[in-house]
């Protein structure tokens, strides 16, 4: 009997600890998630804009024959500066030269007639004059002589044709600039018209880029513009634009805009990537609140944010709030209602929040 009752006490004890220990262990801290904040406030808003573009050349001379022929020597190379008029190539022109040859021996042959007829007509007039030839006969002298004249005359033209028609052959570089690209080789039969090279200039450079409808409106000649190009690190260049397209651009379904660079360089070449930063007047702007893109969120009511009420030392509460947002700009969006300057807001993470959640405020 006594070892049962000593048993039980045993037991007894042994679950009086077990169970005080599992207390122990069921006590868990509260866990306060840390989230990062700022306050909201009024701020000028940037109205600069910034749009991607390609350089070019201010002109480019895409450099053909007139006549078809085989190419017998190109005398620039890639990359060389040329000046205007400058020899580029020349065509194989023998049988040019063999047709200018003939058209001249054809003209120095009416030319003789042209001048025997004309002695001739001399002749007969003065023979005529003491009645020693017909009428008739005198009729038929100035016929001949004025047949020679017109063959005379269509010989010349025919000369100054294939004398003009030998220019042809040759071509010179119609402005000063740099052989950009050729596109034939000496030997290569080219047609009339077939570019063989082209030529750009390097102290007028352009950047064509395109705006879209929501700011082709803002965009008028002359306005001044900044350009900088991704391969020039920290260099930036005035632009000034020259032409705004009134047409659409069907591929890219934006307006061609095209800035001239003042102060270029001779490291801008054609075909690099470029940056036209436009001020849509930030000297005027207006206050607004900006709030960051990531401390936005969205629902079945539309966007929100999180707000935090600070409670103790470090420590606040996070409230739900329903907000209008605007434009998106390079600050985050715009808010338009639902929040005031002094609110703050939860700036990150906002997905792992639920309303009256406390928090530790960083």
């Amino acid at each position: 009997m006594a070892f049962q009752v000593r048993f039980f006490l045993l037991m007894f004890a042994f679950l009086m600890i077990v169970s005080c220990g599992d207390g122990e262990q069921n006590k868990v801290e509260k866990v306060i998630r840390p989230v990062k904040y700022m306050i909201v406030s009024s701020a000028k808003e940037n109205k600069n804009r910034s749009f991607s573009g390609v350089s070019k050349a201010a002109s480019t001379s895409r450099v053909s024959f007139r006549v078809s022929g085989k190419l017998e020597s190109i005398s620039v190379k890639e990359g060389d500066l040329i000046q205007k008029q400058a020899l580029i190539a020349s065509l194989d022109d023998s049988d040019a030269i063999l047709q200018y040859e003939k058209a001249q021996a054809a003209l120095d042959k009416s030319k003789v007639s042209m001048d025997t007829a004309k002695s001739n007509l001399s002749r007969i007039k003065s023979l005529y004059e003491n009645n020693n030839v017909s009428l008739n006969e005198y009729e038929a002298a100035k016929e001949k002589l004025a047949n020679s004249k017109a063959s005379y005359m269509a010989d010349k033209k025919n000369l100054d044709l294939k004398k003009k028609e030998l220019g042809y052959f040759k071509v010179y570089a119609s402005i000063s600039g740099m052989i950009s690209k050729i596109s034939a080789e000496a030997g290569e039969n080219v047609s009339a018209g077939q570019v063989i090279l082209e030529v750009h200039t390097i102290d007028e450079m352009e950047v064509r880029a395109g705006i879209p409808d929501s700011y082709i409106s803002k965009v008028k000649k002359n306005d001044q513009v900044i350009v900088s190009f991704s391969p020039l690190k920290n260099k930036k260049f005035d632009g000034k634009i020259t032409e705004v397209s009134f047409n659409i651009d069907s591929d890219s379904t934006t307006y061609p805009v095209i800035i001239q660079i003042i102060n270029p360089s001779d490291a801008i070449r054609p075909g690099m990537p470029a940056t036209i930063t436009f001020d849509f007047g930030s000297s005027n702007a207006n206050d607004v609140l900006l709030i960051p893109v990531h401390s936005v969120g969205k629902d079945s009511n539309g966007h929100f944010v999180y707000l935090v009420k600070k409670t103790t030392d470090g420590l606040g509460v996070v409230g739900k709030k329903q907000v209008e947002i605007g434009r998106m700009t390079t600050n985050g969006f715009e808010a338009l209602k639902g929040i005031k300057s002094g609110d703050m807001i939860v700036t990150a993470g906002i997905s792992h929040l639920t309303g009256g959640l406390e928090v530790r405020m960083q």
